[in-house]
Parts: structure tokens; C-alpha cells; sequence
């Protein structure tokens, strides 16, 4: 088990600025990330203080992990998988377990969503976003998980124990991890074209017009971001990002989160203005922890 003080979860503006802000209060953090997210993607940043001239995204997101060398800030590239928390955070990835008496979130949030129109219709009456959460109301019963990447096969091993059959959909995409680990774990690849069921889902229709039946539909696309984990732990969740209080805390003691993840102006000012105060916060939370 890999022990730390504080984990910083994300390496975009607010992760930077956490990780920055925390080393300068007199802890070192630890920066789990996976890539540069909605950031590494821009082709220009124009809007942003101290720079006259256009920077690429990606220059500006690399810029920051340089920064977090430069003070000998340790960064691992990790994919998170969930966190959990008992006296403390137990961060799992794909690849190591990580314990950590503070954390912070500031993985972003998914651009990318389900284009099914009939998502809204069966949220909370077939769809869920959270096996953790929900899975023991599907018990014996078929159930689905929707994505192609480790995130997905996280999912679905969660629901393995207590679903009657558990059968991951890539949507019509390559599957991202080794079949070798799906055990009872069934794929199918084909796309997903619409939903039904009445009252709650009951089946899907795929590309080639075969009706899917399942009881349940676990959204799983792409990596586990800021609101995926959240919703694990039991926080707030308000118009699909975090609720948190002024200074950037959680109802979890310990737990921040900052940038996009959050709401409000998805700009890279407002992420690292959050991430200087998830930083400090955090620091001022384990001290005080440290004086008990």
C-alpha cells in the first residue's frame, strides 16, 4: 500500500495549482493523472492572464507538469479507477492502491456522453452512472455496462457478484482492456441505437435492429472523472457537478474539489483559482489534524 499525506487527483490547471499551492503551505502532494483532458485539446488559449501571445493547450498543460518538476513534485501517471473512504481515502488504479489522509479532485469533467435519446427518460429507472451506488438493486437480475476502456471492466466486475448475467456494450468501439480479465464478463460490440421499457428499461435496440433485455444500464464512458467519483463517495451532486462549500471542501472531511468538476465558468482562470484553495485548504485541514 502506497501511503501519502495528500493526493492530488488530476494535472490540469487546478491540479497544478493544488499541487503548487499545497507545496508552498509545506506538504508535498502526490499528482495522479491520466492525461491532460479537455485542456491538452485546445488549439489556442487566448483569454488567459499574462500571455500576449496565443499558447496551445497542450504547451500550457505541459508547461504545468514542468512546474510541478521543477519543485520536485512527484507525479504518476495512473488511471483512476475508485476511491474509498474509511478513516482516510483509499485511491484504486489500474495499476496500485494508494492511502491518503487528504484529497483532492480536480479531474475535470467528461465531454463526452451517452447520445441516447431516451437517456433522460430512464436515468434513476434503469440508467445509472454508479455500480457501487446501485448495484444491489439489480441483484440476479441482467444488467449492462456501456464503455470500452478499464473504467468500463471496473464497472461491470462490481456488478459480477450480484447481477444474474453482467454484459459490457462498447457502443460499436474497440474494446480498451484484456479480455483475458472478464471472466463471467460478457461483450457485446455492437452499437446502440434507442431504448424502451415500461416503466423502466427493459431493452435496447442495436445497430443491426436485435433487442437487447437488460434491467439495468451502467454508463461507464471513457476514464472515471471528478463526478464519477463523487457520486461513489455519496457526495452532492448538483446539475451533473460537485457541490462544494466556499473553500473548495466536500461533506467528506478531507475531501476537495476544484476546476471544471465544479460548474460554474469552465475557464482555466477559475480552475487555477480553485486549485490555490483546494491546495491551501487541504494543507490547513491536515494540520490541524497533526494538532489532535
Amino acid at each position: 500500500m502506497n501511503i501519502q499525506k495528500l493526493i492530488i487527483a488530476g494535472a490540469g490547471p487546478a491540479g497544478v495549482s493544488a499541487a503548487l499551492y499545497a507545496a508552498r503551505c509545506g506538504i508535498t502532494p502526490l499528482v495522479l493523472y491520466k492525461d491532460g483532458g479537455a485542456l491538452e485539446k485546445a488549439a489556442k488559449i487566448e483569454n488567459y492572464y499574462g500571455m500576449p501571445a496565443p499558447l496551445s493547450g497542450k504547451d500550457l498543460y505541459e508547461n504545468g507538469l514542468k512546474q510541478l518538476q521543477s519543485l520536485s513534485v512527484p507525479i504518476r501517471k495512473e488511471e483512476l479507477l475508485s476511491i474509498e473512504y474509511d478513516e482516510g481515502y483509499l485511491v484504486h488504479t489500474t495499476t496500485e492502491d494508494f492511502h491518503t489522509q487528504a484529497l483532492i479532485l480536480a479531474t475535470g469533467t467528461k465531454r463526452n456522453t451517452l447520445s441516447l435519446k431516451e437517456l433522460k427518460k430512464y436515468e434513476g429507472s434503469g440508467i445509472s452512472y454508479c455500480a457501487i451506488c446501485d448495484g444491489f438493486f439489480y441483484r440476479q437480475k441482467e444488467v449492462a455496462v456501456l464503455g470500452h476502456g478499464m473504467y468500463a471492466l471496473h464497472e461491470a466486475k462490481v456488478l459480477e457478484p450480484l447481477a444474474s448475467k453482467v454484459t459490457i456494450l462498447t457502443n460499436g468501439k474497440k474494446p480498451n482492456f484484456p479480455l483475458s480479465d472478464l471472466g463471467t464478463i460478457e461483450i457485446n460490440t455492437k452499437a446502440i441505437h434507442s431504448a424502451g421499457g415500461e416503466p423502466a428499461l427493459a431493452w435496447l435496440k442495436l445497430e443491426d435492429d436485435s433487442l437487447f433485455p437488460l434491467s439495468g444500464l451502467f454508463v461507464a464512458l471513457g476514464t472515471a472523472d471528478s463526478t464519477d467519483i463523487a457520486r461513489k463517495l455519496g457526495l452532492m451532486i448538483q446539475d451533473n457537478h460537485i457541490a462544494i462549500e466556499t473553500d473548495t471542501s466536500t461533506a467528506l472531511p478531507g475531501l476537495y474539489a476544484a476546476g471544471d468538476c465544479t460548474g460554474g465558468m469552465l475557464q482555466i482562470a477559475k480552475a487555477v483559482y480553485e486549485g490555490a484553495l483546494a491546495g491551501t485548504e487541504a494543507v490547513n485541514y491536515l494540520k490541524r489534524l497533526e494538532k489532535l
